[in-house]
C-alpha cells in the first residue's frame, strides 16, 4: 500500500493537483477512482461544494448555503453526498488501480459513513492519494499522516509542480 498525502491552505489548488495527478495516471492505463470536491460559485461568490466522481462525473452537493442539516461555518453539509461519496469509495476501492479522496475535512467527517470508508482506504492494498484539510485534528487523519510515504503542502511556491512530486513518488 502506497498513501501520498496532499493538505494546504483552502483554495491554494489541492484539487486542481489531484485533477492533474488522475489524469497522468489514466494516460499511464492505470484505473483511477474516487472522488473530488470543487467549489460551487454563482455570480463569483462561493455558495457551496459538490463530490465529483472520478469514474463517471456524476455530482452531488456536499455543502451548500442553504438547507438543514449539519453546519460548518456558513455551509450546511448534506448527508446524502456524503453517502454518495462513501458508495464511489468503496466502489473505487474494489475496481479502481489507484484511490484518490479529496478531502478528509470537517463537512466530510460529518458523516459517519464517510469516516467508516476512510477507515476502509487505510486497509487497501493499493495506492490512495489522499487530500487532508490542513488544520483538522482528527485520529483518522493522524493514521493517514503516519501511513504516507509522501506528504506535500502545496503553497504558492510550488502549487505549479506539485503534481509532478505526486507523479514521480508513484
Amino acid at each position: 500500500m502506497t498513501i501520498l498525502a496532499i493538505t494546504g491552505d483552502p483554495g491554494i489548488g489541492k484539487s486542481m493537483v489531484i485533477m492533474y495527478v488522475a489524469e497522468e495516471l489514466k494516460k499511464r492505463s492505470l484505473k483511477v477512482g474516487g472522488i473530488i470536491s470543487k467549489e460551487v460559485r454563482s455570480n463569483n461568490t462561493r455558495i457551496g461544494f459538490e463530490f465529483i466522481d472520478l469514474t463517471t462525473n456524476e455530482r452531488m452537493t456536499l455543502a451548500s448555503t442553504v438547507g438543514n442539516g449539519p453546519r460548518v461555518g456558513r455551509y450546511v453539509v448534506n448527508l446524502d453526498g456524503c453517502i454518495f461519496a462513501s458508495k464511489q469509495l468503496i466502489s473505487a476501492i474494489e475496481n479502481s488501480d489507484v484511490i484518490i479522496c479529496d478531502e478528509l475535512g470537517p463537512m466530510e467527517f460529518k458523516s459517519k459513513e464517510f469516516i467508516a470508508c476512510t477507515k476502509d482506504l487505510l486497509e487497501t492494498d493499493k495506492t490512495v492519494i489522499i487530500v487532508v484539510h490542513k488544520r483538522l485534528q482528527h485520529p483518522i487523519i493522524d493514521q493517514f499522516k503516519r501511513r504516507a510515504s509522501f506528504i506535500i503542502n502545496v503553497d504558492l511556491q510550488n502549487r505549479d509542480r506539485a503534481h509532478l512530486l505526486l507523479l514521480d513518488r508513484l
